[in-house]
């Protein structure tokens, strides 16, 4: 199963907002996991993404890649430990 990988965001965005942004642009989350320092409680600025629609995965690349979340541009691209793995099998 893809996960999108996004950076640059926002280092206090929580899951819910991120969730509500990526929703807003007509896309179906099935899970959000903000990475975030356990220390700081803030987050690195990165995060996984599961669409519900697995065949949305390239419109939703295409769609938020360098998209604004509170002025941050958003970097949208398919998770790299997944074609990892597609490449090895």
């Amino acid at each position: 199963m893809a996960e999108l990988f996004l950076s640059n965001i926002p280092f206090d965005c929580m899951e819910p907002e991120l969730r509500l942004w990526i929703e807003s642009q007509g896309f179906k989350v099935a899970s959000v996991r903000l990475i975030q320092d356990l220390v700081a409680g803030v987050s690195p600025s990165f995060a996984y993404v599961r669409l519900g629609d697995q065949s949305q995965y390239k419109e939703a690349i295409q769609a938020l890649n360098a998209r604004r979340l509170r002025g941050s541009a958003v970097q949208v691209r398919e998770d790299w430990r997944v074609m990892a793995a597609s490449k090895a099998a």
